[in-house]
């Protein structure tokens, strides 16, 4: 059979960066009688491949046989081949060639032979000569050859040649996979149309990356789209959605029994252990002073028992003594004002009337102690507006009605006794231990504990043979006491006016002399006694992390353990007064956040350096969070800006197309690249260069991510996947990029320290959304990419709430609402009212199962959610409605307060730029699409993740931090001279 007159043969070379070779490849194409006309399809070239081609059609004088047809982005091979086909449409036959081949280009007219002749569809060039040492290794050919064969059964010699001719209803026919696919999936799709498929033997050269890491590189990105090719050809539909199942279900259960392996060991202190508590506070004693000679009875102690480093982070902006004995007390974070360290002998004269008397007449109850504290009512008022759990004074309310009773020994009073009474009265201990009513059993608070000392702050410091005295007294006759000899506070409070060296001599003094303080009490204890050394200050203005040391009655060696932290060797202040009613076997209170302490004894000997490595970690988290976030979103508001001027120029965005495109997909990975900075060992080493490195790390993402040409939204799926993807992952493995990130949450001065933070949460949230909406709506199988949107929503959604995972309260019941409603229309329906019911009601049916798997765990196990519940259960208080008004108040705070907030406006202006005045409603997220659900459910995150979380615009401001991008991109997008196309519905 000979070619029909009319039929009409015309070659397709996809080009990139082929300025070279392009030329004499039209030429040699041109020369091929039979070929009518040649489309070149410049594939995003950034040099001249484009003008080089036109320069040789018109040196022939076959200027009208050319078509360059320019893609504004690099697309892939398959999809320049799709765009040479759709611009001949008339077509009857086509011949690809690659750019490279030059003069050898001509081999077309062999590879035309059997179609002419009517002996094939399909005509697949061999090369005649072996590349050799110029190629690879040939392990991405086998690899397609044997996919070939698995998948139709024919044997090929050359599965990747790109010089082939075919039949143009065939390929019209064919679904072309994207990039170097391209020909594997057009063997087996032509082979499986029952097409005639030949090879024909032909001579030609091309350009050859060879055994180089370029060439290397190359390969392997050859073969995973070549992987991608196979995939759907080789396993059939049900057996890919068997795998997609199997991949979710394998992950869920898998991260749900990882906590075990993850989690600290830890052992719970015996109850009834201890006969008496004491409790040594060691104000601004740092990590740092450990094992430095400074404190030799301290460190004896961390050898004998137990250590961790401590999180004492208060309400208050800045760390204080009184407010830190408050909290102690409390079992909860609190405020308290100077009022709150006004303690004094009952029969102290204030004014007219005794402390006693001031007391009762304050707070409305009968103060029995040797220690009353006129200004409790006043702490307990400033307090009663916060919606905090548990009141200060709980620790000491339950001690007295479990019969047990308390000591105080201690003033950080600046004056002695003859000067002013009132001058120079600082007295925090007492607050700890005291009841509602501001009594403490026994004790010693005034000035006659001091006496002159020239060396020392303000000329005085604690007498410590009296103090000891006092301390005896007192331990015999309490069942809890508090010691604290005051001189650290005092050195501190002149630090301010003393020249730099001059105070660490001071410093160091105070500090051995409390220290052997210390060892004088260790001496005196009597037998089953649990002693508890703790800083509940920081030694600097700010916040950071101090020790903690457990020893005696119950204490096993090794490490302090938290079930509020899960952190090896991190508790928290708030465990300290659960710690003492549990060493007499009394119940936590009621509303106290904390857990009793536990002992990691797995781990040997605690390492200090581990704990130093905590708070400098943290420190350092605290010092750059504020810079890097600033920056950010001022960046974000300038490149915004000057993006909305661009498009609204006459000249469009012209040249600077590429420069928006790299700066918003950097503006989209800056999370994933906090969290990937976070990984690196030891980064506050890096000091000033942390942040340059950052950014770094945030610019190759990118790099790597616009290797992805499918689609304009490409790059943009790649880093929502990729950051999904580390946050699920780090989840299920500890969570520990989550702590001291920039995204994450700081031991220092975060409420949580476990599982997912607010900043995470709402960057989990959101490009999960967005991503499972993209990949919907370019999947050329959208019932299988709705499928696998479902998988990851649902493994997202459990490594989010699982209570041994991200045990997010706040994350179900955003999640579950938003993640049902896109799927419900990505499906094709439509929401109606019922639609939104079922939804409600199986948000509260997945918060309920929730919140059982959290009930069935230990107690000492349970989340927030599970002792919120089980608190509720036992009745009585308000706890629920606490906790709501809390949330709300925060919420209220940071929203006036965070930096975040400044985002939100300035990308609702973008959106509203590009949707409502450029009309992208309507042009690039139709009705119907994908793309506009996932908009839709990413807003209704913002929205939702306000409400029921309590960190204010945080998670509406990093939700618009990708809804800009995304939206930018679309709007970009309408330049491509090419349509991108969308998978059928």
């Amino acid at each position: 059979m000979t070619m029909a007159v009319d039929e009409l043969i015309v070659a397709v070379v996809p080009a990139m960066n082929s300025a070279g070779t392009i030329a004499a490849t039209v030429t040699a194409l041109l020369g091929v009688p039979r070929i009518a006309s040649v489309v070149v399809v410049d594939d995003g070239s950034t040099d001249a491949t484009g003008p080089e081609g036109r320069r040789a059609a018109v040196a022939l004088g076959r200027a009208d046989a050319l078509r360059v047809v320019r893609l504004e982005r690099n697309a892939g091979k398959g999809a320049a081949l799709e765009a040479g086909i759709d611009h001949a449409p008339n077509a009857s036959i086509f011949v690809f060639i690659d750019a490279d081949l030059g003069a050898t280009a001509s081999v077309a007219e062999l590879l035309l032979q059997p179609l002419v002749q009517g002996q094939a569809d399909l005509a697949i060039g061999v090369p005649t000569t072996s590349a050799g040492a110029r190629g690879g290794l040939g392990l991405v050919r086998s690899a397609a050859a044997r996919g070939i064969h698995t998948a139709c059964g024919f044997d090929t010699s050359a599965p990747l040649s790109g010089q082939r001719a075919i039949r143009g209803e065939l390929i019209r026919s064919l679904r072309i996979a994207p990039r170097f696919g391209v020909e594997t999936a057009m063997t087996i799709d032509a082979v499986r149309a029952c097409a005639r498929v030949v090879e024909v033997p032909i001579d030609f050269e091309h350009r050859h990356t060879g055994r180089t890491l370029r060439g290397f590189a190359h390969r392997a990105s050859q073969g995973a789209d070549v992987a991608r090719a196979l995939w759907p050809r080789r396993v059939s539909a049900r057996s890919r959605v068997g795998l997609i199942l199997a991949c979710a279900a394998v992950f869920v259960v898998l991260a749900v029994t990882s906590s075990s392996f993850w989690e600290p060991a830890s052992k719970e202190a015996p109850t009834t252990a201890a006969r008496k508590v004491v409790i040594f506070g060691m104000t601004r004693l740092s990590l740092d002073d450990l094992g430095s000679g400074a404190v030799p009875n301290v460190d004896r102690l961390v050898a004998q028992g137990a250590v961790a480093a401590t999180s004492v982070r208060t309400l208050a902006g800045r760390p204080s003594s009184v407010e830190g004995y408050a909290s102690f007390g409390a079992g909860a974070r609190v405020r308290a004002l100077d009022s709150a360290a006004d303690a004094y002998a009952p029969d102290d004269p204030i004014g007219i009337v005794t402390a006693r008397q001031l007391a009762e007449l304050r707070s409305g109850r009968r103060a029995k102690g040797e220690v009353v504290l006129t200004g409790m009512a006043d702490t307990v008022r400033v307090n009663k507006k916060k919606f905090l759990p548990s009141d200060p004074g709980a620790l000491g309310d339950a001690l007295h009605a479990a019969g047990k009773r308390t000591g105080v020994v201690g003033t950080s009073d600046t004056g002695l006794l003859g000067d002013d009474p009132a001058a120079g009265l600082q007295r925090p201990g007492p607050i700890a231990l005291a009841d509602a009513s501001g009594s403490v059993d026994f004790g010693s608070v005034d000035k006659a504990l001091l006496k002159r000392d020239a060396t020392h702050a303000f000329g005085v410091r604690v007498d410590a043979d009296r103090f000891i005295a006092e301390s005896i007294r007192v331990i015999g006759n309490a069942d809890v006491s508090l010691l604290d000899p005051g001189d650290l506070d005092r050195t501190f409070a002149i630090k301010a006016d003393t020249d730099e060296t001059q105070f660490e001599v001071l410093r160091v003094r105070a500090l051995r002399e409390t220290d052997a303080i210390l060892g004088r009490v260790v001496a005196a204890l009597p037998p089953g006694t649990l002693l508890m050394v703790t800083a509940i200050r920081p030694s600097t203005g700010e916040w950071a992390l101090t020790p903690t040391v457990l020893a005696g009655a119950g204490v096993s060696h090794g490490y302090l353990a938290s079930p509020s932290t899960r952190r090896l060797g991190l508790v928290t202040l708030t465990d300290l007064a659960p710690t003492v009613l549990h060493a007499f076997g009394i119940d936590t209170a009621k509303g106290m956040i904390g857990h009793p302490l536990g002992y990691n004894t797995a781990a040997g000997d605690a390492s200090l350096s581990r704990l130093r490595d905590l708070n400098d970690l943290a420190g350092y988290r605290e010092r750059i969070y504020l810079p890097l976030t600033k920056g950010y979103v001022i960046f974000q508001t300038i490149i915004y800006l000057l993006t909305i001027l661009l498009f609204s120029s006459r000249g469009g965005v012209g040249r600077a197309r590429d420069g928006i495109e790299w700066i918003v997909l950097a503006i989209a990975a800056w999370p994933l690249a906090t969290f990937v900075f976070r990984a690196i060992p030891h980064a506050w080493l890096l000091g000033p260069f942390g942040g340059p490195l950052a950014i770094a790390i945030d610019l190759a993402i990118v790099w790597l991510a616009r290797r992805a040409h499918a689609h304009a939204l490409s790059p943009l799926s790649w880093i929502l996947f990729g950051t999904a993807g580390l946050i699920v992952a780090d989840l299920a493995t500890g969570a520990h990029l989550q702590q001291s990130s920039i995204l994450g949450y700081s031991p220092h001065t975060a409420a949580r320290f476990t599982g997912i933070g607010n900043a995470a949460f709402a960057a989990l949230a959101s490009t999960a959304v967005l991503w499972a909406a993209i990949h919907v709506q370019f999947a050329s199988r959208r019932r299988e990419a709705l499928l696998g949107a479902a998988a990851f929503c649902a493994v997202v959604f459990v490594a989010d709430g699982a209570p041994m995972l991200g045990s997010d309260v706040g994350g179900i019941l955003t999640l579950a609402p938003v993640f049902g409603l896109l799927l419900y229309v990505l499906s094709g329906r439509r929401v109606r009212l019922r639609t939104l019911f079922v939804t409600g009601a199986s948000t509260v049916a997945l918060l309920a199962v929730a919140t059982g798997i959290d009930l069935l765990r230990p107690a000492d196990s349970r989340t927030h959610l599970g002792r919120l519940v089980a608190d509720i259960g036992k009745g009585g208080d308000n706890t629920a409605l606490t906790t709501v008004g809390r949330k709300l108040s925060t919420n209220i705070r940071v929203f006036t307060g965070s930096f975040w907030t400044w985002i939100v406006p300035v990308i609702a202006i973008v959106l509203l730029f590009f949707l409502v005045v450029q009309r992208g409603w309507e042009s690039d997220l139709r009705k119907g699409s994908a793309l506009r659900a996932g908009v839709v459910a990413a807003l209704l995150c913002g929205l939702l993740g306000f409400a029921v979380n309590d960190s204010g615009t945080v998670v509406t401001a990093l939700v618009f931090v990708y809804l800009g991008p995304f939206i930018t991109l679309l709007a970009l997008q309408r330049g491509d001279r090419t349509p991108l196309k969308e998978a059928a519905p």
